[in-house]
């Protein structure tokens, strides 16, 4: 990972591959690397510039609450220094937000945007949700990781893990990132609906069908509101971005290429 400061703040990212760019936001607790086994089965090659969250990798620690316009101008900014006017965009979960955030704000520099899991506006269960990830992680990443394969797969895929969840979990526990309170502080704040209707890009929505974290109402909300918008709806839970890598990639590289 390299390293970017800008008004104070380190940002991490990574650059990988050629051709298109593509700006690539992760979800809540992850860090840059959570696009890669989607990166890596793109059939088609893509430059992919992995932008980390404050307290992710190698971004630093926030030192107040995380703000939405804070991270996209953090993130314009990057892709100006790294020569890259005009780009696609796409974000997992809380990165969903953040790429949905970006369109809206950055309309003559998005090309397309992407939004997997991602919501316009916390409702009351998400706000208790991300409450009570913030007060398992406190007690313990393992305990939080615990909790999260059980609920963010489906059970066809819990099915194939079950032998190996014991080494799963730690592994997973693991890679739970130091601002992960502070991601999920920003989760329950979320509020980008007035975004929807300024977002002109092409836009890409992906929804898991048994998604119990961001209910697929979510995704189908953000496609029927922003104009130019596909909805697709996977048979995964929210953890889609590791059920169903292949499936997303596919639809990405064809996104990414009209």
């Amino acid at each position: 990972m390299a390293t970017f400061t800008h008004d104070g703040r380190t940002i991490g990212y990574s650059v990988n591959g050629e051709g298109p760019v593509i700006l690539a936001f992760h979800g809540t607790t992850q860090m840059g690397n959570a696009w890669d086994q989607v990166r890596t089965l793109c059939s088609e090659p893509r430059t992919w510039v992995s932008f980390e969250f404050p307290g992710s990798g190698e971004s630093s620690m926030p030192v107040s609450p995380i703000e939405l316009d804070d991270i996209v101008d953090d993130a314009l900014a990057l892709m100006t220094h790294l020569g890259h006017e005009n780009f696609h965009v796409v974000g997992y979960s809380l990165g969903a937000v953040t790429a949905l955030h970006t369109a809206a704000t950055a309309p003559a520099r998005t090309l397309t945007v992407t939004s997997l899991c991602g919501w316009s506006q916390s409702d009351a269960r998400m706000r208790l949700t991300f409450d009570l990830w913030r007060k398992l992680i406190a007690i313990g990443p393992d305990v939080f990781m615990r909790y999260a394969l059980v609920d963010g797969y489906t059970v066809g895929t819990l099915s194939v893990l079950e032998p190996m969840a014991e080494g799963a979990i730690a592994m997973a526990s693991a890679a739970v990132q130091p601002g992960s309170d502070a991601h999920l502080d920003l989760d329950i704040r979320v509020d980008i609906e007035d975004d929807l209707q300024a977002i002109t890009s092409p836009c890409l929505v992906i929804g898991g069908i048994e998604d119990r974290w961001v209910d697929i109402s979510k995704s189908r909300h953000i496609a029927s509101v922003v104009r130019e918008s596909t909805l697709v709806e996977l048979p995964a839970g929210h953890l889609v971005i590791g059920e169903l890598a292949g499936d997303i990639a596919q639809l990405i590289t064809a996104h990414t290429a009209s």
